[in-house]
């Protein structure tokens, strides 16, 4: 009797799922994330020119989706990274701060499922501040380049998702200004890990 309630209440869980998942076409959302940024080497450069290491840190992103169709979604978005640690000879000498403004593209695969895989391309560009252990304060001046994406939104109704993303973000080289002197440059680079939610609102709202 225990299993034909069990598998009674499963089904009507999985007809209630498949129920809640929709496709996002002509539907505005907004989305808010954190997790966790791995900067690495690109053409052996660390992020900070003479720089031996840079520690992980955290990550946090948010920012607005557009679908234009079932598969096709735009996105806007901002990502922080509030504090990464550059190490020189394994003694840490900075601390930067970086913004990333991007601008992209998914591609939504099964998006009428309750669970909708993407892939997503777009431009960066990327702005922060560097921090000397002394107390000195420098600008890591604007800077563009490119992120790819991958990730996943699980409907939990039409309109809430939970929603997991990894990227790797890369730019051109650029200029590290204490004042009005450049004194340096630095080189954005890092993979990106979060989770988070989606709200999605209704095609008339």
């Amino acid at each position: 009797m225990r299993v034909i309630k069990f598998l009674t209440i499963a089904i009507l869980l999985v007809q209630t799922s498949t129920a809640m998942a929709d496709t996002i076409a002509n539907r505005f959302g907004f989305t808010a994330r954190v997790g966790g940024a791995i900067p690495g080497k690109l053409d052996d450069a660390e992020l900070i020119n003479g720089s031996t290491d840079t520690e992980d840190g955290v990550a946090w992103n948010g920012g607005f989706i557009y679908g234009f169709n079932d598969n096709i979604a735009g996105e806007l978005e901002v990502s922080y990274l509030p504090g990464l640690d550059v190490e020189i000879r394994g003694v840490k000498a900075y601390e930067a701060k970086m913004t990333d403004y991007a601008i992209g593209l998914q591609y939504r695969f099964m998006p009428k499922n309750q669970l909708v895989p993407y892939l997503g391309a777009g431009f960066d560009f990327i702005k922060g501040d560097l921090e000397h252990v002394n107390g000195n304060k420098y600008d890591l001046e604007w800077t563009w380049g490119g992120h790819i994406s991958a990730g996943l939104d699980w409907f939990l109704t039409k309109g809430i998702a939970l929603s997991a993303d990894l990227r790797g973000t890369a730019a051109v080289s650029g200029d590290i200004d204490r004042g009005d002197t450049k004194v340096n440059e630095y080189d954005p680079f890092w993979v990106q890990g979060t989770v988070g939610v989606r709200l999605i609102l209704p095609e008339k709202w």
